[in-house]
């Protein structure tokens, strides 16, 4: 039996409150108010992770899409080795919610397997205007969140 998951999922942002040491919000899922057609730029800025690094960034919440490179989804996985270091998505949202989080995938007993949302996952932002800058950790307490630090611009 599958659980329901609350009404305000996709709608604002999650903390992990596992960092009590930490000074500084950490989220673990951000939920960005974009405009019904909003454009915007994601940039991949740096890595320091022996994981492979990427994200998640989706529409959750109501009717809409994501359009880049010429496919379009509701969700998408965005990982730093595979995509462009810069790159614009198109989104259309007719609730004006798009949620974003860092996923990692890390080898396991030999099998690559895709983790997120884990005990010690999360993101430090800064924002300047429309320009929101993510510092990630993927797993494990001890960090500098900076596993994977990448941008999103709304345009």
């Amino acid at each position: 039996m599958s659980q329901k998951l609350p009404d305000w999922i996709g709608k604002r942002r999650t903390y992990n409150r596992n960092f009590g040491d930490i000074d500084k919000e950490i989220i673990k899922w951000e939920v960005l108010s974009i405009d019904s057609k909003q454009r915007l730029k994601v940039s991949f800025i740096s890595v320091n992770s022996e994981n492979r690094q990427g994200i998640r960034i989706a529409i959750d919440v109501g009717k809409g899409m994501l359009t880049t490179n010429g496919v379009t989804g509701r969700a998408f996985e965005l990982w730093e080795d595979e995509c462009p270091k810069e790159f614009e998505i198109e989104c259309s949202s007719d609730e004006g919610y798009l949620s974003v989080y860092n996923i990692f995938e890390r080898n396991e007993q030999g099998i690559m397997r895709r983790n997120s949302q884990m005990a010690y996952s999360g993101m430090i932002i800064e924002q300047k205007g429309n320009i929101y800058r993510y510092y990630c950790n993927d797993t494990g307490k001890n960090t500098d969140f900076d596993k994977l630090v990448f941008e999103i611009e709304l345009l």
